[in-house]
Formats: structure tokens, C-alpha cells, sequence
């Protein structure tokens, strides 16, 4: 392992170039992505099949990685979810998320910018991946667009801790009411952790916010009589004031 400080723009970038061919899926995995469409469902998406008041939101997606969150959701929501944004700071990983997220009700329809593109950024494409950190994104954004649902998957565990309150603080400005993280969380932080992994307390932070009206943390873990999985992880929704 390299002594030289974690840099997390360097450090995802050269890592995207090796992540999808690396990943392996697991029952961890598997727990994490059906607690989660399970918690999206109560909570965001009630309506989704209903001809009455069908649910109608937008979703920017940042750290899509190769797109496994954001096949997920557009699979289970896609009927409902008017627009997908979804961002990583590894162009090779927006690459492979093109190629593996497949969304029937796009025809075909999507498009890859920078974060320097807004002139070129087309608002008709239901879904849109963007080349961008966090930061670069929201300086950027000319429109200051909005988005129903901002959501974060195993990415804010990788922020600095320096950083860790302004980056929650910009993903809070780019949403209308639902910001949802999914990360690495214990009471007790280990002896040993990995160069680029942080529990950071996000209840706290999130509170810190004065348009954070309410915040709450959902373990991810299964308990049954004869075994338990624990994936130490949890879900934290942070839902924002609204007019």
C-alpha cells in the first residue's frame, strides 16, 4: 500500500479504470439493495403504479460508479422518475455505466457531458451521466437545477473529513426535499481502517443544516433465528423544509 496521503480525486480515478472488472456481488450487496428499494418504496415511490396520482420525481445520482444503483432504481422506478442524472468523477466509470445501465423508457435516449457542459446539456434526455466531482458539478451548474431525490451510495464513506460538511451541505442545495446516503456507519470506529474509508457522523452534520427539517438512519443488517448479517451500513434520509 502506497504511504503517499489519500487523494480522493486521484485516487477514484485511477480506481475506475479496474472497479467493474473487480466488483463482486454478495449477499451484502444484495441486503443493501433490497432494504434500500424496500425503504424507496414506502417512503418515496408509494404511488408509483397508481393511475391517480402517480409519483413523479427527478434523481441526481453522484458516485454512480458503473452504474449498479442507477440500473436498480431506474428497473424498480423508472415509470415514475421524470429525469436521472447520474455523476462520477471517473470518466471510465461513466463509460461502463452507459454500457450497463439499460433503461427501456429512455429509447434510446441518454447523454454524457463534463460539468463545463452546461451549453451542450439537453434537458429532453431522461438520463444523463456527467464526468464531475461533487464541487466542479455545483459550480458549474448554471440553471442551479434542482433535483426530487439526491442520492448517494457508498460515496460520502470516501469524502475527507476536512470536506465531509461542505460536501453534504452542496448535495443539500441540489435537492428540493429527499437527500439519502448509503454508507458505512458503526458507534465504535475501528482500530484499523483503509486509507480512503471515514464514518463520518452524518445525523450530526446533517443537523448542522438549517433546511435539514428531519433526518433518519435505517441499519442495513437481517436478523434471523439462526444467523445474522450485519453489513455495517446504514440508510440516512434527510429531508429538507418545504414552502
Amino acid at each position: 500500500m502506497s504511504s503517499s496521503p489519500y487523494n480522493p480525486k486521484d485516487y477514484w480515478i485511477e480506481q475506475g479504470r479496474v472497479y467493474k472488472n473487480n466488483f463482486r456481488y454478495n449477499n451484502k450487496f444484495e441486503l443493501q439493495e433490497r432494504l434500500l428499494i424496500e425503504y424507496l418504496t414506502s417512503n418515496l415511490f408509494p404511488s408509483t403504479y397508481s393511475e391517480v396520482a402517480p409519483v413523479k420525481l427527478s434523481v441526481l445520482e453522484v458516485g454512480c460508479g458503473f452504474g449498479r444503483i442507477t440500473k436498480l432504481l431506474l428497473a424498480n422506478f423508472g415509470k415514475s422518475i421524470t429525469k436521472y442524472v447520474a455523476v462520477d468523477m471517473s470518466p471510465d466509470q461513466i463509460r461502463n455505466a452507459r454500457e450497463f445501465v439499460e433503461d427501456p423508457y429512455l429509447n434510446g435516449k441518454a447523454t454524457t457531458t463534463t460539468a463545463d457542459d452546461n451549453g451542450s446539456r439537453n434537458d429532453n434526455d431522461r438520463l444523463e451521466f456527467i464526468v464531475s466531482d461533487i464541487q466542479s458539478m455545483h459550480s458549474t451548474d448554471a440553471s442551479k437545477q434542482r433535483y426530487d431525490l439526491v442520492l448517494a451510495c457508498e460515496v460520502l464513506l470516501h469524502v475527507l473529513p476536512s470536506e465531509i460538511e461542505q460536501v453534504v451541505h452542496l448535495l443539500t442545495e441540489m435537492s428540493n426535499k429527499h437527500i439519502i446516503n448509503v454508507d458505512w456507519y458503526e458507534e465504535e470506529v475501528p482500530k484499523k481502517i483503509a486509507p480512503h474509508n471515514f464514518i463520518h457522523r452524518y445525523e450530526e452534520i446533517y443537523a448542522k443544516i438549517p433546511s435539514i427539517k428531519q433526518v433518519r438512519r435505517i441499519p442495513i443488517m437481517k436478523k434471523g433465528i439462526l444467523s445474522k448479517l450485519d453489513t455495517k451500513q446504514s440508510i440516512f434520509h434527510a429531508l429538507k423544509q418545504t414552502d
